[in-house]
């Protein structure tokens, strides 16, 4: 019975690690090397980079649209969390918003096609919107997400 009791304890502690890790897995949405490549394509890392022709803004070149694309979505998965254009500059919450928004279109990508989305159809959505994955404007974009990725 001692034995038992501590085994809850210890699965019980690890839990909270256990389902990050799970949260974070490549399979579960874009991965680090995909946002890695954005960042650099975006912006070269800059976390106060912006763009005045396309109000865009941030490590990940993130516009308001997207902004309030992203806090919408999030109600609709009922996650309290919710951005501002502040948080644009801070890297953590500008991969948040950009995994967000790429989870999120990725899912509906997957459940038009049926097949799983790519680090290109992520790319091209980010760089497209929604449907972004089918746009030929955005395989340029793509393209030079790729060659950082190599």
């Amino acid at each position: 019975m001692k034995r038992t009791f501590v085994l809850i304890i210890v699965v019980a502690a690890a839990l909270p690690a256990l389902v990050a890790m799970t949260a974070l897995a490549p399979s579960a949405g874009p991965g680090d090397a995909l946002w890695e490549a954005t960042v650099r394509v975006e912006s070269k890392g800059d976390p106060r980079a912006y763009n005045a022709h396309d109000g865009a803004g941030g490590i990940a070149q993130i516009r308001a649209v997207c902004l309030a694309d992203v806090n919408r979505i999030a109600g609709r998965r009922g996650l309290v969390e919710r951005y501002s254009p502040s948080d644009l500059t801070d890297p953590a919450k500008a991969r948040r918003i950009w995994a967000l928004y790429l989870e999120y279109y990725g899912d509906l990508y997957e459940k038009r096609t049926g097949r799983t989305p790519t680090d290109e159809i992520y790319a091209r959505i980010w760089n497209g919107g929604p449907n972004g994955w089918h746009k030929d404007c955005t395989r340029p974009y793509w393209d030079r997400v790729r060659s950082v990725m190599e």
